[in-house]
């Protein structure tokens, strides 16, 4: 009998999942509560800063992709360089999702407009899925398994400050936030350092009155492009996995020295460049340094009427560490990260152990005490999300097919454990970097198994092997030196489609504007 799975979410995750799923010959079925897909990236304009819940959608009308087109397709569906620019905002990569989805023929496998309001295990391992429609109706149907795709960006944290009930301003996540329109002539805070409050930043700016972003511990911000190239094409696979992390850093710091200059003593943090999830923005800087933005080091301890009140943690500026002092402001946005487990149609302390913020999640995928439940997507990667999404779904499917064993709760708890290990070595210790981890050396640990990981050994192989030696050696010095296309997790193993992905490696390594002639080809046979 074949086994039917449920997969939750229809964005870059859940269409990952249901295309793979569908290539092991499994009944998928891919549940989408909006009327279209894209999942978070799908652009929402109606919002409701008093009920954000109810928006899914972070997306504002400026967001741009953090990592670039050559490293962010999925693995055997290239971007078109004629058709996409080195980096580009959410509508065209909703238009990607679209196509990649035609492509595959995965439409008739969604159900649109429709909600996943319960999953509850069963003896046997299976789950009965119980999902409302438009017409409102309840129905409950048994699948032998579970992939949750549906994001992690819908549920917005907002932190609780002392006096906010005074404030007489404006308040609200950065969750609801959409153009700058609003803001301007205002005196405005963003309190946050990610990506978010970095972009929503450079975006008010210009319009405000004022505008100050509130960070602890400052961080770091990288430019979209380092001397014309994208900045992905100076961390290649060689350096990622080879040179170590110490060493690294150092190297990339000195180069972010020499292309814009050290970072201002304000926005300077402790920790070394990567230790936390990367920030990229090319005009930030030369926003701070004419003034437009204003770095305040510290922590919002409390609100009044007209603002907010700081205690500063700035040890090498005007204010000691430990002053408090008053920041007048109209409006106060929060960007402040999400709940990225609040999913509240599934069985509670499915993720965290109870009282806990620890993750208990193998591999970030396997929780421990849930048979056939999968997480995709439920991670913060120093990389692009579609290839690291597109090898969990290529794990779950084998796994489910059988082709690698279920992992034991011993072989589990063990993978935790290295995973809290490695993280501690590596990130800043924090909730935020929980999920977190370097997107080659972990999409490798996922296919490894399934012998689909690009080694250097089975490359070097190919040169004697493959019949085509001088082809092989361009592969090779593409995958390991060139800039990280995700194509080199199809050049072998199982699920493997080594024409398409040799000539997509030598391709971007070669910088061509467009699709190769034997690309084209071979994706119109698909």
């Amino acid at each position: 009998m074949t086994q039917r799975v449920a997969i939750i979410g229809a964005g870059i995750c859940g269409l990952a999942s249901l295309k793979e799923t569908l290539a092991e010959g499994f009944d998928a079925v891919c549940f989408e509560a909006r009327d279209g897909l894209g999942g978070a990236w799908a652009y929402q304009a109606a919002v409701d800063p008093d009920a954000p819940s109810f928006t899914t959608s972070s997306i504002y009308l400026g967001t741009m992709m953090n990592s670039c087109r050559d490293t962010s397709a999925f693995s055997d569906f290239p971007f078109d360089p004629a058709r996409y620019p080195d980096y580009f905002g959410h509508r065209l990569l909703v238009q990607y999702l679209c196509e990649y989805a035609a492509h595959f023929k995965l439409e008739k496998h969604v159900r649109l407009q429709t909600r996943v309001v319960s999953c509850t295990p069963q003896e046997d391992g299976g789950w009965v899925v119980v999902s409302k429609g438009v017409d409102g109706n309840e129905v409950s149907e048994t699948y032998s398994s579970v992939i949750v795709a549906g994001g992690h960006l819908s549920t917005p944290r907002l932190p609780t400050v002392e006096g906010s009930e005074v404030f007489t301003g404006e308040m609200l996540h950065s969750h609801v936030y959409r153009t700058p329109a609003p803001y301007e002539g205002k005196r405005v805070a963003i309190v946050g350092f990610g990506s978010s409050a970095v972009d929503i930043a450079c975006e008010i700016a210009p319009h405000a009155q004022s505008l100050h972003l509130v960070t602890r511990r400052g961080g770091w911000v990288l430019p979209r492009f380092v001397l014309g190239k994208p900045a992905e094409a100076f961390d290649n696979r060689a350096t990622q996995l080879w040179v170590p992390a110490g060493f690294s850093q150092w190297l990339q710091t000195k180069l972010l020295d020499f292309v814009q200059g050290p970072s201002p003593p304000e926005m300077k943090p402790d920790h070394k460049i990567l230790e936390q999830n990367p920030t990229l923005r090319g005009d930030f800087l030369e926003k701070v340094m004419t003034g437009l933005i204003k770095i305040e080091r510290g922590d919002v301890v409390r609100m009044t009427k007209g603002g907010l009140v700081i205690k500063s943690t700035d040890k090498n500026k005007k204010k000691d560490a430990g002053t408090e002092y008053d920041l007048g402001v109209d409006v106060v946005i929060f960007a402040t990260g999400y709940d990225m487990f609040d999913l509240p149609y599934l069985p509670p302390n499915v993720v965290h152990p109870e009282g806990s913020d620890a993750i208990d999640l193998y591999r970030l995928i396997h929780p421990l005490h849930h048979r056939n439940l999968f997480f995709h997507g439920y991670m913060e990667l120093h990389g692009p999300l579609p290839p690291a999404a597109e090898a969990q779904a290529r794990y779950t499917s084998a796994i489910l097919s059988g082709k690698l064993p279920y992992p034991t709760n011993n072989e589990m708890l063990k993978g935790i454990q290295k995973l809290r290990a490695y993280q501690k070595r590596h990130f800043v210790h924090s909730d935020r970097h929980n999920a977190t981890h370097h997107q080659i050396p972990y999409v490798d640990e996922l296919l490894e198994a399934l012998g689909a990981a690009p080694t250097f050994p089975r490359l070097l192989g190919q040169i004697f092997s493959s019949g085509h030696p001088l082809r092989a050696i361009s592969v090779l010095n593409a995958v390991w030196f060139g800039i990280p296309s995700s194509a080199m997790w199809r050049l072998v193993g199982y699920g493997a489609k080594a024409d398409l992905a040799s000539a997509t490696v030598i391709r971007t390594a070669g910088e061509k504007p467009t699709l190769s002639d034997k690309e084209v080809v071979l994706l119109s046979k698909e």
